[in-house]
């Protein structure tokens, strides 16, 4: 009888412990889950709101759908300013600024193409203009004038187009791919837009993407459903405090910020 009693005790206590530690580990373990899931969905909320910004910029308001804004990601070209050079302090001190010197070689670059389309004496003289704003550039250690004419930029700045999806992603993502939730079964965030008339008559453009936890920390998630008792306790908390329940990202941040 003792013995039996002995093997009751022992049981108890391997009970006990298994309860104590899954007391313990079972919130580590969900945050631990947690916050491996919660960085996939903010890098792509973070990806839809750097599309959403070149979108308003080029268009003057946000997208509201999604098919729309995969082509944009897919097709939209924007402009990347290439820089050769940095003004020096003795430029800075004669009082030169990046748009005075983009200014001055703008006019020399006038005044070659006028000599180049003229005749006679007033090709010579828009060319000796041009000669001489280029000599201005050259002593003043923007250029550099080979002895066969030609020029060594040593400050430029120009504007080219490249592609947005390169710009941005690099290859990371598939534009189509960008509505999915990750950790979910092809759940799609929700993607809203408003446009608010100020009393100015000005006209306010925003934009909202969200997800709910339960999209992909719930059990019809992908690889499966975290602790049910760790999400009504993340829910209400939500709730007692007032916040969405899941991630949501708008034209200025991100609910987790």
């Amino acid at each position: 009888m003792k013995k039996v009693i002995n093997v009751l005790l022992g049981l108890c206590i391997v009970a006990l412990i298994y309860i104590v530690y899954g007391s313990i580990m079972g919130p580590i373990n969900f945050a631990k889950e947690k916050g491996i899931r919660d960085k996939a969905v903010i890098e792509k909320l973070m990806d839809i709101k750097a599309a959403q910004t070149e979108y308003n910029y080029q268009h003057g308001t946000y997208c509201n759908n999604f098919d729309t804004l995969a082509e944009f990601i897919k097709t939209a070209q924007i402009p990347i300013v290439k820089k050769i050079g940095e003004l020096t302090d003795d430029q800075l001190d004669h009082n030169w600024t990046e748009n005075k010197v983009l200014a001055l070689y703008a006019k020399a670059q006038s005044a070659e193409q006028e000599a180049a389309q003229l005749k006679g004496r007033k090709a010579a003289q828009k060319k000796i203009e041009a000669d001489t704003l280029w000599e201005k550039a050259a002593n003043e250690g923007f250029v550099i004038i080979h002895e066969d004419g030609t020029k060594e930029f040593l400050f430029s700045r120009d504007t080219e187009f490249v592609s947005l999806y390169d710009s941005l992603y690099k290859g990371r993502i598939d534009p189509d791919s960008l509505r999915y939730v990750p950790f979910s079964n092809n759940v799609e965030f929700e993607l809203s837009t408003t446009a608010d008339t100020a009393k100015t008559g000005v006209i306010t453009h925003t934009f909202t993407a969200q997800t709910l936890f339960i999209n992909y920390l719930g059990p019809d998630s992908y690889k499966g459903g975290l602790d049910k008792q760790e999400i009504i306790n993340l829910l209400e908390d939500c709730d007692d405090r007032g916040r969405y329940r899941g991630m949501r990202v708008d034209n200025n941040s991100g609910n987790w910020e």
